[in-house]
């Protein structure tokens, strides 16, 4: 048997146009020029690691060891052609064409195969004569690593390829249509950037980024409107690029620029909305108020840009009070350093949060975004450290009722009172509040987010996936909404897709323990026993204390590599470890199960309900419990804690 071989690559196609009417015209010419365009080629594959794979005749396939180097490398073959075809007759022009994707493939006796190959070869067709066209994977991998501007060509059914890929056009300053976008984004999908602090005290900083933040969630608010989150804002914080570039990269038709300066209870906010088709200026406003103003004024910035844009303002729940006219300067200002400080998300950064917020109630107990946020700090808080959950998550559960007691309509509240849910084991509730939130903020990612991840749970993968993606568009450049979508792709055994996320959420920066566990799962599932459990060695080696998850996940690729007993050794580990701290009885219900004592497993499984441990929220879909599929136990068990009808 041929030995095979999977990686993930990034892939080249590149192609002459019209090389069969050359031919035909004047097969000498011809075959001069292909030898040129060869020679010129692979002279500037080798350049950027790029490893021929073959010729297609009058093209190559090419592999790369990152998207970055295949673009670059893409860039240079156009600008030395463009060079080239200016200094030579008509007749003598070469123009090639130049695919990218950024994908799994198959190693096969020299040759690579796959859909990474299969998506390139349709992508390449679409690029203009002396153009480059690359996939979704690719641009999100390299667009704050260029300088070239990317527009999205939209969303294309290409022949034989199920899912519809987004493909975009490399913008090449030569390009006589360089200026000029084929399409027009839709003027209702809208981008707010960072705030510029033009405040006196550097301390103040935190000021702009919870105020940006702020102005989202009160645009988000305009039913018509689709706005970008602000994971994906932040990444152009000082960015020196063009509203065109911008709005492009985006996707988006509009976008909103502006400054804040706060001295002592005064602020002058400057506000502008910007077309990106001709970076033409919309609409402009200066607002100089007392910062008790503060929610009314973010309120006038809506209507007036929903006026601009004209869409229209949903209409405020009749459930719900009017907001209170004036903030407490004060109580704002700690709530804004605590949404700072909650966007961190560590052990400190929380308790930092919590504390900020809890001032800010203190200070003024009439606003429900106060105890909204507070809810959230709380019941996110086991993500990050172990405190005591019965009490952590009594304080989430109190201030989300908190909040919806002051004001039903305030998606944020929902939320908060979902992720209550969630821990409780109501699924559809909290389901419902979720699609509750959406409903109110129908731009609110984080909402789509939860609510996505909670479908994984109970084992909804396909609806999982929907919404994600729909979080993804709110938020495309956001590592957490990457690896999100690759989870759900581990779970429906789809590791070539996981792999093709998490490269993305690498490229964004991203490099965290669960993501590591995620790629190792994807590397289980295609028996690449030596990556995963590096995946997993370095997923140990991030965390901040003991990593029961990667320990099990270490061990059992330990095992399946021929290392007899590995499990029990860990086991044993666990054991021992659970003697000095806090350790699920979900955590050894999984060894349990893998090494086949399952009656300890349910033991511990019926613990870790009794406990109401947030671990157990994952038991439906978590891979460590396969194992007990086939036991009847499992689906009583599932119908007991609501996870199976």
């Amino acid at each position: 048997m041929e030995k095979e071989t999977r990686q993930l690559a990034a892939i080249m196609l590149t192609d002459i146009v019209g090389y069969t009417a050359l031919t035909q015209a004047d097969e000498a010419l011809t075959l001069a020029l292909l030898d040129e365009h060869t020679a010129l080629l692979r002279t500037l594959f080798a350049e950027h690691a790029g490893r021929e794979i073959k010729s297609t005749g009058d093209g190559f396939l090419v592999e790369f060891p990152s998207a970055l180097q295949a673009v670059r490398c893409a860039v240079e073959i156009q600008r030395a052609l463009h060079e080239r075809n200016n200094a030579v007759p008509l007749e003598r022009a070469i123009q090639v064409r130049i695919g990218l994707h950024l994908g799994d493939v198959v190693h096969r006796g020299g040759d690579i195969l796959g859909d990474g190959v299969n998506i390139t070869a349709r992508i390449e067709p679409l690029a203009e004569p002396g153009g480059i066209c690359l996939s979704r994977q690719v641009h999100d991998a390299v667009w704050n690593k260029i300088d070239l501007r990317m527009a999205s060509l939209g969303k294309r059914e290409l022949k034989n390829l199920k899912i519809p890929i987004e493909v975009y056009e490399m913008e090449l300053p030569w390009s006589r249509e360089a200026a000029a976008p084929r399409g027009r984004a839709d003027l209702s999908r809208l981008l707010v950037l960072p705030l510029v602090s033009m405040s006196p005290d550097p301390n103040d900083a935190y000021f702009a980024d919870g105020l940006t933040e702020e102005l989202i969630f009160c645009l988000s608010k305009v039913q018509e409107l689709e706005v970008i989150a602000l994971t994906s804002a932040m990444k152009y914080r000082g960015a020196q690029k063009s509203i065109s570039e911008i709005g492009n990269e985006l996707g988006v038709g509009a976008i909103i620029e502006g400054s804040v300066r706060k001295a002592g209870n005064r602020l002058r906010i400057t506000i502008q909305l910007i077309d990106v088709a001709g970076e033409a200026h919309l609409w402009s406003e200066v607002y100089e108020r007392a910062l008790d103003d503060v929610f009314a004024i973010q309120t006038e910035i809506a209507r007036s840009v929903a006026s601009a844009l004209e869409v229209r303002l949903a209409p405020r729940s009749s459930a719900a009070p009017a907001e209170p006219p004036h903030a407490n300067p004060d109580a704002y200002q700690a709530y804004l350093k605590g949404r700072v400080f909650f966007s961190l998300r560590t052990a400190g950064n929380l308790h930092s949060a919590v504390s900020c917020f809890e001032q800010a109630i203190k200070l003024d107990p009439s606003r429900a975004e106060f105890y909204a946020a507070l809810s959230m700090a709380y019941s996110v808080f086991p993500n990050y450290a172990t405190p005591p959950w019965d009490d952590w998550h009594a304080r989430a559960a109190s201030n989300a009722r908190k909040a919806l007691g002051i004001d039903l309509g305030l998606a944020q509240a929902h939320a908060a009172l979902a992720n209550v849910l969630l821990c409780e084991y109501d699924w559809r509730g909290a389901e419902q509040e979720y699609r509750r939130a959406i409903e109110l903020s129908s731009s609110y990612a984080t909402a789509y987010h939860w609510l996505g991840l909670l479908l994984v749970t109970v084992g909804r993968l396909d609806e999982a996936e929907t919404v994600l993606k729909t979080a993804l568009k709110l938020d495309p450049l956001s590592a957490a909404q990457h690896g999100a979508l690759a989870q759900v792709y581990v779970f429906s055994d789809r590791p070539e897709l996981a792999l093709e996320e998490l490269e993305v959420a690498s490229a964004l920066g991203e490099d965290n323990r669960v993501q590591r566990v995620h790629r190792g799962l994807a590397y289980l599932l295609q028996g690449r026993l030596d990556l995963a459990r590096a995946d997993f060695q370095k997923a140990r080696e991030q965390s901040a204390s003991y990593d029961h998850e990667a320990e099990f996940w270490i061990a059992y690729t330990e095992e399946k590599a021929g290392a007899n007993g590995a499990l029990e050794r860990a086991l044993k580990t666990a054991l021992d470890r659970r003697r000095d701290e806090r350790l699920p009885s979900y955590t050894l219900a999984a060894f349990y199960c893998a090494l086949g004592r399952m009656d300890e497993g349910f033991e511990l499984l019926e613990q870790s309900y009794a406990d109401r441990e947030p671990e157990l929220t994952e038991v439906a879909v978590d891979p460590r419990f396969r194992a007990c599929h086939s036991d009847p136990r499992f689906a009583v068990f599932l119908r007991k804690i609501g996870l199976a009808g």
